[in-house]
């Protein structure tokens, strides 16, 4: 069907058809890029390995507004490689540099907040990272699920999980 047939048939213009095709190929796109790259991720199971930022964040799906605070942060810091054992560290609690507490790097990246937060946790959960990769998450879950409180599934998560 043309996009004028399939238009008509919608009560909708021609550009809009045009606009949703080509929003379908993006996410098509992004969807093969990232079976891609966890399988890659996967085959390499070494946490210590240097992934491209925006590769690592692909891979994990995170929602919008936490994969585009975790680039401009890591942009901002002049960083364009990490490790996934970095990245994990990452939802674990650390010093807070000049104050006298202890906070998630994750969650001192600016806009990220407790739902991107959430949202690493989750990817990190759900995607099957290699063995290797996949015990020193699980190692780190328990205590990110300790800290928080959490004694099922991890808010945000998926009713599967």
């Amino acid at each position: 069907m043309s996009q004028t047939e399939v238009a008509r048939r919608f009560n909708l213009s021609p550009s809009r058809i045009y606009l949703i095709e080509k929003q379908d190929a993006a996410e098509r796109s992004l969807a093969g890029r990232r079976t891609g790259l966890r399988e890659e991720i996967r085959a390499a199971d070494d946490p210590d390995k240097f992934w491209p930022v925006e590769d690592l964040l692909d891979a994990l799906g995170l929602i919008v507004v936490a994969k585009k605070r975790l680039m401009d942060h890591f942009v901002a810091a002049g960083k364009q490689q990490i490790s996934l054992r970095e990245f994990m560290d990452m939802c674990l609690d650390a010093p807070v540099e000049g104050l006298d507490c202890m906070m998630s790097p994750l969650l001192r990246v600016y806009g990220v907040g407790k739902k991107g937060f959430w949202s690493v946790v989750n990817a990190l959960t759900g995607m099957d990272l290699g063995s290797r990769c996949n015990m020193e998450w699980q190692w780190r879950l328990v205590k990110v699920k300790q800290k928080h409180r959490v004694t099922g599934a991890t808010p945000y998560s998926s009713p599967a999980s």
